[in-house]
């Protein structure tokens, strides 16, 4: 089924995709040898992984708490924390004034 396409045969197309690949993954790499041997690249490598990693770790643990908000409240609420978090609020007001 894949091959009757028009453009699977890389002979008629005339794109080497074997030279391609290779090509990709020796620019890939040339350029993780050139990060372990540049430590000014490894720290900025490392600050940008951690970075995201600490922006995502954050962004999915507020949606996952505001996925289980959204699932109590459809259940009725918990009271234990419903009045907790009124507590709060009154006590945010009250220091207001």
């Amino acid at each position: 089924m894949i091959d009757s396409r028009p453009d699977a045969d890389h002979k008629r197309s005339g794109v080497n995709y074997a030279g391609l690949g290779k090509a990709v993954e020796d620019a890939l790499i040339l350029d993780y040898i050139y990060v372990l041997h540049s430590t000014k690249r490894q720290i900025w490598s490392s600050f940008v992984r951690g970075l995201f990693a600490g922006m995502g770790g954050v962004l999915g643990a507020t949606l996952g708490i505001a996925a289980l908000v959204a699932i109590l409240q459809l259940f009725g609420g918990a009271p234990v924390i419903g009045q907790f978090f009124k507590g709060v609020g009154q006590t945010i007001e009250n220091r207001g004034k």
